[in-house]
């Protein structure tokens, strides 16, 4: 028993209470800790009260119903709620209530999981049927507790036969089996004893029992499965729990035809659900047009196609590729593709919930936690070979080692020395280089601990004598001080304790070692892993506090599942540190506003009563679908050409060449002097010059033209296609322009006169890509990657407009307290804006700078017309150059699978 064991059983006790006043939560805490005399002796009051608080931070939780568009369907749950015993989910809800949910949580659960379990079919409807879904969660927000859920429900309404599809990894399908027995079988398969056998839901009771023919330790297997009855005979339900792997699943479709002797024809009278968790990961057909399915995803369709009556539930966070899937695909055989064409539930995630808006976004509560790594390029370049032999670290590395080594102190201090604690280190998809590191920080923490051991238990200014003792109090002054009550000297005194039990491990498929948090229940498992791909889906490390992160990729769905630091920091937020280049931040808070953004398309949707098919559309047509489409159509290394549709839509040209400033410089000065003859002076004022409702679409048409893009890199700001999408709209609702040169009242003055206007520039931090000049760009970067500044999509706009847009945003669930995103001004634009920039460009790693640089951006308004997309070109050659390594790493696991 733990203090955290005894918070979560006070959270427990308080749900079932009406009273949950301060007050209360300490008499119930002190209660239980009479219970526990050991756990009482060894922490102190103020841990105590720290744990109290933690309490009442928990029974605060909120969270908003999921969301969801669907086809037209006839309901048949509320029907059945009133007959069916729900034997298996209330079990599983007694099972969370004491692992610390609130009530507040579990009523919100209750009824996300009814919306699930409602939109798959009625297990008793007679005929042939299926269903395809797919709920969308967050990054580590919890989506197993909710699945589990939806398979307890789904159990007790009379689905038979269950299969789980974890990822391609064995380490996840472990980490899922056993989060299965404690949430719906209440069997551990690793018990040797029949007294240690009941787990998590067993505890409460085990008149049903389900069957299972996988164990933490075996896959399925046909030469050892055993079954006593007929599948058209099971009284209870059987669960399967597997990976992603071509060769199993062909297994247990050949033992289910033998067990059946269903040969050609179908199983009959036994409701099947599959469970796809990580649903956009090796489940996605890959094959080129034309060919017969991917081995996986062909696999996964013949077992669906076993059955009469089955449903397809994916789940993931990252829904990009599946929503790209045809949703008119079908094989050879006839057997349909996994688009999910009835319905697509959004979940949201609970107010405790630290997800990228809170890190990454503009506000974020948690934006102190990232540290900016800017020297790691000689040692640990992103973009290094299978050959790269590192030989030191970078000292960013080192001190992030540092940091976790303090916050594992920290732990300690406040009574939770025994919770498991993770420091993650993501730096190559290579294992060899991964290999070196590994080497690497092993020897680091070598030094560390026998710098502790041999000067921590010294008075403070002796020890600092040691130069390990020296640079960790360094790190804890540069990342700790002053944020929180623990002191130093408190924390020097703990470093022995905290280093000892940490282990440097190496995860990936080659290695054999593994993250096997369960056997180290009692004293937690204390682990730096360093990995790649291993360690980017869907497995979840625990206390993740440390997070070294160098991998770079523009694709939206692989940098959102390598971020492991995304979940839930109960009591140690604080403590939590992510180092990355700028460049990752950049990309990371541009993908954090546009999921926000897609997010709230969705609820859009669902209040028209759009069905999937329309959402598929919409996001294909997004220009930031141009990301998922290179990646897709990689492989050819031949142009793509794709439609998109800019309504409601911002682009911005975040790659700037180079050998055209001078260009593009004339450009800007030849659309301000046309503006200046046609339509007088701009107005000057708040840091802006501003013409508005000017009928200037040629004039605008014109500076794009002129402007010299590049095309590869910024794909979204093409000349071509966005030019004729002001063509074909110049006569409608983009006749009226508002144009603004944006002139920060703080930056100097521009070197560059541009038909007499000489606005102030604005500082860009930004990323030197390609070693001829040429053919190389800046790309933007820094806290938002963007070439605007928050906000200044405004600019045009009534008060009048601008409040509308506020209120709207504001009385949406959950955003009373957010600031208010450019998106939700753009929708209440009733013109189209051109954002003028004038930059100063510096990369602090190559020492390069340019001034006056030229950058725009267009802020389009929603149109009338959803029919109106033109096409742009993806050259995949270059985008594979450039960014295929992700693709490479993800198609090598997958084949190895």
């Amino acid at each position: 028993m733990s203090l955290q064991d005894i918070e979560n059983n006070a959270i427990g006790i308080l749900n079932a209470s009406t009273e949950r006043t301060p007050e209360r939560v300490r008499q119930t805490l002190a209660m239980l800790l009479t219970l526990f005399p050991q756990v009482r002796a060894e922490v102190t009051d103020e841990q105590v009260e720290e744990a109290a608080r933690r309490i009442e931070s928990c029974l605060s939780i909120r969270i908003n119903d999921a969301s969801a568009i669907q086809t037209d369907f006839e309901e048949w749950l509320p029907r059945r709620r009133g007959e069916a015993v729900p034997y298996f989910y209330d079990r599983y809800r007694k099972y969370l209530s004491s692992r610390g949910f609130s009530h507040s949580v579990l009523g919100v659960l209750d009824k996300d999981t009814d919306r699930v379990v409602g939109l798959l079919e009625n297990p008793q409807k007679a005929g042939a049927w299926g269903r395809r879904g797919l709920v969308v969660g967050h990054v580590q927000s919890g989506k197993t507790a909710n699945y589990t859920g939806v398979i307890c429900k789904a159990a007790d309404y009379g689905y038979k036969f269950i299969v789980i599809l974890t990822g391609i990894q064995e380490d996840l399908r472990v980490q899922t089996q056993e989060r299965i027995e404690e949430g719906f079988i209440g069997i551990s398969s690793e018990a040797t004893l029949p007294q240690d056998s009941k787990i998590g839901v067993g505890l409460y009771n085990l008149d049903h029992r389900p069957f299972s023919l996988t164990t933490r330790d075996s896959d399925f297997k046909s030469t050892s499965a055993r079954l006593s009855v007929s599948l058209q005979s099971l009284s209870e339900p059987l669960v399967l729990i597997m990976k992603k792997n071509s060769r199993i699943l062909a297994n247990l479709v050949d033992w289910i035809k033998l067990k059946t002797q269903a040969g050609g024809g179908r199983i009959s009278g036994v409701p099947m659900l599959l469970i796809d968790d990580e649903a956009d990961n090796a489940s996605v057909n890959v094959a080129g047009e034309g060919n017969s399915p991917s081995a996986i995803n062909g696999r996964i369709r013949e077992l669906l196609d076993l059955f009469e009556r089955n449903v397809y539930l994916g789940y993931t966070a990252t829904p990009f590729a599946n929503i790209f899937i045809d949703p008119a695909s079908n094989d050879d055989l006839y057997r349909e593709d996994l688009f999910p064409r009835d319905f697509i539930v959004c979940l949201d995630a609970p107010t405790n919930y630290v997800g990228a808006s809170k890190i990454f976004g503009p506000d974020g509560d948690f934006s102190d936690s990232l540290v900016e790594v800017d020297d790691h390029s000689e040692v640990l370049d992103e973009r290094h070979k299978i050959t790269h032999d590192p030989k030191a670290l970078p000292k960013s590395l080192e001190d992030a080692v540092r940091a976790f080594v303090l916050s594992r102190a920290v732990k300690i201090l406040r009574g939770r020395g025994t919770a498991h604690s993770s420091m993650l280190v993501n730096v190559s998809r290579f294992n060899d280089v991964q290999t070196r590191i590994t080497g690497l920080v092993n020897n680091l923490l070598s030094n560390i601990r026998s710098a502790c051991r041999g000067h921590a238990a010294l008075p403070d200014d002796e020890a600092l004598h040691d130069p390990e003792i020296r640079a960790l109090r360094d790190v804890w002054e540069a990342q700790y001080e002053g944020r929180m009550q623990e002191t130093w000297s408190k924390v020097q005194r703990e470093l022995v304790k905290s280093v000892g039990p940490i282990e440097v491990r190496k995860i990936n498929g080659q290695s054999p070692d593994k993250l096997d948090y369960r056997r180290f229940k009692k004293e937690g498992l204390h682990v730096i892993a360093v990995g790649g791909f291993s360690l980017s889906r869907g497995f979840t490390l625990e206390g993740l506090t440390i997070s070294y992160f160098l991998r770079n990729s523009l694709m939206y769905d692989t940098l959102l599942q390598m971020g492991r630091w995304f979940g839930y920091r109960e009591g140690y937020a604080d403590l939590c540190r992510i180092y990355m280049t700028g460049e990752a931040i950049g990309w990371y808070s541009h993908i954090s506003e546009a999921v926000d953004e897609l997010r709230e398309e969705f609820k859009l949707m669902e209040r028209a009563r759009r069905k999937p098919i329309d959402f598929g559309l919409k996001v294909r047509r997004h220009p930031d679908s141009l990301i998922v489409t290179a990646r897709n159509k990689m492989r050819s290394g031949k142009p793509v050409i794709w439609n998109v549709d800019l309504s409601g839509k911002l682009i911005e040209t975040t790659a700037l060449r180079r050998d055209s400033l001078f260009e593009n410089r004339q450009a800007l000065a030849t659309l301000v002097s046309n503006l200046c003859k046609t339509y007088d002076e701009p107005v000057s004022s708040d840091g802006k010059f501003l013409w508005t409702s000017v009928q200037a679409a040629g004039l605008v048409r014109q500076f794009i033209e002129e402007f010299r893009n590049h095309d590869d890199a910024c794909p979204k700001t093409q000349s071509v296609p966005v030019s004729e999408y002001i063509r074909m709209r110049e006569n409608a609702e983009l006749a009226l322009w508002d144009i603004c040169i944006f002139s920060p009242t703080r930056g100097r003055v521009s070197h560059v006169e541009f038909a007499g206007i000489q606005p102030n520039v604005q500082d860009r931090a930004s990323v030197w890509h390609g070693d001829v000049e040429p053919r190389g760009f800046y790309a933007v970067s820094g806290k938002s990657a963007r070439v605007g500044s928050r906000g200044q999509e405004r600019a045009g706009m009534t008060s009048e407009e601008c409040k509308q847009a506020e209120d709207d945003f504001r009385n949406a669930p959950g955003n009373e307290s957010k600031s208010i995103p450019d998106w939700a001004y753009r929708a209440k634009r009733q013109r189209p804006l051109l954002m003028l920039h004038v930059l100063d460009i510096e990369d602090k790693d190559n020492n390069m700078t340019d001034q006056d640089v030229i950058a725009w951006g267009i802020s389009f308004p929603e149109s009338n017309d959803v029919a109106t997309t033109v096409s742009y070109v993806v050259n995949t050659t270059w985008w594979a150059n450039n960014y295929g390594e992700d693709i490479k790493e993800g198609e090598e696991e997958s084949s190895a699978a």
